[in-house]
């Protein structure tokens, strides 16, 4: 059992949870918007608790917090902690599972801009993961309306078809595979698509605000129901991740904290872009506080 002074001093934040055995090997990762609120919850009462969950508790003897911005952060880092340590009582992500991302062929003449759930290092520009597909792929999917990108997959101008396609007929391209865009207009287009990824959404957002309130007013409730939802991507668009890179570096980051004679070490493990674990060490009587 852990010692209840440990669940009283949990931080409040979002994070991730790591239950121990008394030999320290993790038994268990979990996420949580609250980390006190969603660890106490297993020792406050056994009723409705599962033969798994009660085992669990029986012989948990320490828990390690890791605190992250957001509770998309805190899916992230559980799932790739989890295939990191697999703890026998975690269930599920065990498989391959990829967060997705969106890919911008930058280091092509006519960039393509698209959904992917592998990153490799071959010049692309990615943005991701994402936690959430739906609202990511709403906003790609208005992004792309509103800046006509081309969705074929030809390696234009080396490969290109007799005609346009279908898309340039009904003004989602403008055909630059025949010609009817010039590579310097095509890539002004893209260096806007990659400031909006990047999250430079405001002035989109407005737009999209004016045309859900134009479409409620008009008591078109679906179409502003579908904008609501771009609004939402363009939202997860803003927000930024601290627990993976796609730049896949490999690093350790130290953090230190004294308070007297007490003191604390951690270090945060990063192997190719990905955060895999924590150590933390205690220190005592270290003497006076150096002013």
């Amino acid at each position: 059992m852990i010692d209840a002074r440990i669940l009283d001093n949990l931080p409040t934040d979002p994070g991730v949870y790591l239950f121990r055995d008394g030999e320290g090997e993790i038994l268990y990762i979990g996420k949580a918007k609250s980390l006190r609120t969603r660890v106490r919850s297993y020792f406050r009462s056994r009723d409705g608790q599962g033969i798994r969950t009660r085992e669990l508790v029986r012989q948990a003897r320490d828990v390690e917090t890791i605190v992250v911005g957001s509770e998309a952060e805190a899916l992230l880092l559980e799932s790739n902690l989890i295939k990191e340590h697999q703890p026998r009582f975690n269930v599920r992500l065990r498989d391959d599972k990829r967060y997705p991302y969106i890919k911008v062929t930058v280091q092509e003449p006519f960039p393509r801009v698209f959904v992917t759930r592998r990153t490799r290092n071959d010049g692309s520009r990615y943005f991701g993961p994402f936690t959430s597909v739906g609202p990511m792929r709403q906003a790609l999917e208005v992004v792309k309306k509103l800046y006509t990108v081309r969705s074929c997959r030809y390696d234009l101008p080396r490969e290109a078809p007799p005609r346009p396609c279908l898309d340039y007929h009904i003004d989602r391209c403008k055909a630059p595979c025949v010609g009817y865009q010039s590579e310097a207009d095509y890539r002004a287009m893209i260096d806007e698509i990659l400031r909006i990824l990047s999250g430079e959404t405001r002035e989109l957002k407005a737009d999209v605000q004016a045309r859900m309130a134009a479409a409620s007013a008009d008591l078109r409730f679906e179409e502003a129901a579908r904008h609501r939802d771009v609004i939402r991507g363009l939202e997860s668009l803003e927000r930024d991740q601290r627990v993976e890179s796609v730049q896949g570096e490999n690093q350790d980051v130290l953090g230190l904290a004294r308070d007297g004679e007490l003191g604390a070490a951690v270090v945060l493990r990063i192997r190719r872009g990905t955060l895999l674990g924590r150590e933390a060490r205690r220190f005592s009587g270290l003497g006076r506080r150096v002013r």
